[in-house]
């Protein structure tokens, strides 16, 4: 596993984003890497973990203009605007912080949400398919993690994100889910 070098580090301030396995050797990660490299429905892990705990807090839903990566991984352009939905899941304290980007065309698909979760939409749709989760360490020079801890009264110093896009029918999500904590059970 290489450590973090200069040639590894990401510029712009922009988290590093690589394969799960590539991140396997850190300590921190271990009890992690289940939840990193989930490939089915977060929240239904999440609810199993936390029972009747488990719940949504909505902390954004918006539009906002896509940046060159976001838009490349949902095949736009460069500052056209997307849908935006920020939200916590949450046990008895928040354990994910996740943000989804949606195109004009999916922004359906986070309409009319409030606290439900989207997962429980998008993978109750038949042909739903996950494409790559990418994985990164994030710390606080980073906008995704400043976003992931702003209402969180003791976050850790490192945070660990997961990146995927979901695609289903015509439409592609972009979904940030960065780790806030593991649930205990």
């Amino acid at each position: 596993m290489p450590k973090l070098t200069a040639d590894l580090l990401p510029t712009d301030g922009q988290p590093l984003w690589r394969p799960p396995s590539a991140w396997r050797d850190e300590p921190q990660l271990m009890a992690l890497q289940p939840w990193l490299t989930h490939s089915g429905s977060l929240t239904e892990k999440l609810r199993a973990a936390v029972g009747g705990a488990f719940h949504v807090r909505v902390l954004h839903e918006g539009v906002t203009q896509l940046g060159a990566e976001d838009a490349m991984l949902l095949h736009m352009l460069p500052g056209s605007t997307a849908r935006l939905r920020e939200v916590q899941l949450c046990g008895d304290v928040p354990l994910v912080y996740a943000r989804t980007l949606a195109p004009s065309k999916a922004a359906g698909w986070l309409q009319d949400l409030n606290s439900r979760p989207l997962g429980d939409r998008v993978f109750a749709e038949a042909g739903t398919q996950r494409g790559a989760i990418e994985a990164a360490r994030l710390d606080d020079t980073q906008p995704l993690y400043r976003s992931a801890v702003k209402d969180i009264e003791h976050a850790a110093a490192i945070l660990w994100a997961r990146r995927s896009v979901l695609s289903l029918r015509d439409s592609r999500l972009l979904i940030y889910e960065c780790f806030l904590g593991i649930p205990e059970r």
